[in-house]
């Protein structure tokens, strides 16, 4: 069936219960940048940044194979600015604040130092959790729609802690979350699922009922961590540690390590696509790799 021509494609997605498992994106290094003037499609790249600071953070994605995100409150005239580094290692993730007078203060940051866990920045680590929500909707309207309405809920919750973002990759899964310092990124969360979404990140769980993966993993290894959680009822963040993954003559084999340092095997193997539209009102058909459980083994 044809959708009509103003559909969401978040709402299409959940009609057909299309699986978030493995969705995530991937990334070592979260890079996010308060920016406060009108966001485009493509805002990351066609912004109103001076040349010299675009040329920084380009180089500084390209070193440490991070993502660009702009952020934004409900501040259009704030007279400091605030920039995150995520620094997404499985084990121990950490996230670092910044506050910039203009954008050339970036200049002076040594993003390669951040990363190592350079003792310089100890003091910019940050405590507790914080939450980016996309409402892009110049990239898509389910962003503005769902994720908009989110947005509000979380900050009446968590006030500061909440920030607007750019694309996360996804839209179809609106709204969609990216819960730092953890990496952990969630979708179809609903203003209603909040209390929810803050009481699992403040015990250190995750949520798999909404849980789209942990960005410090591709997308084989966030579907085999969510399999194995499933099968297992592990919710703590820290319960499993990846491994390694093999390629076999089925599909892969994913290896983790408990918690309790027992070792957790998640077999895969390829299903069929599945066939979505992946952006609203484009009658544009794209195929979603699917991937099927064949085993969980401790």
């Amino acid at each position: 069936m044809v959708p009509p021509p103003n559909f969401l494609c978040c709402e299409l997605s959940a009609a057909l219960y299309e699986p978030m498992a493995g969705t995530a994106v991937t990334t070592a290094v979260w890079l996010l940048l308060e920016y406060t003037r009108p966001w485009g499609a493509q805002a990351t790249e066609e912004n109103e940044l001076p040349e010299v600071v675009s040329r920084w953070l380009s180089e500084q994605v390209k070193g440490c194979d991070g993502r660009l995100q702009f952020i934004r409150q409900f501040r259009p005239d704030a007279d400091v600015l605030t920039f995150f580094v995520g620094v997404n290692e499985p084990a121990h993730p950490r996230l670092y604040e910044f506050h910039l007078g203009a954008y050339e203060d970036l200049l002076e940051l040594d993003v390669a130092a951040v990363v190592r866990g350079d003792g310089r920045y100890a003091p910019h680590l940050v405590t507790g959790p914080r939450y980016f929500v996309c409402t892009n909707g110049k990239r898509d309207r389910s962003c503005a729609v769902y994720g908009a309405a989110l947005y509000r809920a979380l900050a009446e919750k968590v006030g500061g802690a909440a920030w607007m973002t750019t694309h996360l990759g996804g839209h179809r899964f609106a709204g969609t979350l990216l819960a730092l310092p953890d990496g952990v990124c969630y979708g179809r969360v609903a203003p209603a699922d909040v209390p929810h979404l803050l009481a699992a990140t403040q015990r250190g769980d995750v949520w798999p009922e909404r849980l789209r993966g942990r960005t410090c993993y591709g997308p084989i290894e966030q579907v085999a961590d969510f399999y194995a959680r499933q099968a297992l009822g592990l919710v703590r963040l820290d319960a499993l540690h990846w491994a390694d993954t093999a390629v076999t003559e089925t599909g892969w084999l994913v290896r983790f390590v408990s918690g309790d340092g027992r070792a957790v095997q998640v077999a895969l193997s390829p299903a069929p696509p599945l066939a979505v539209y992946a952006n609203s009102g484009q009658l544009k058909i794209k195929e979603m790799a699917q991937y099927r459980l064949e085993g969980v083994s401790r």
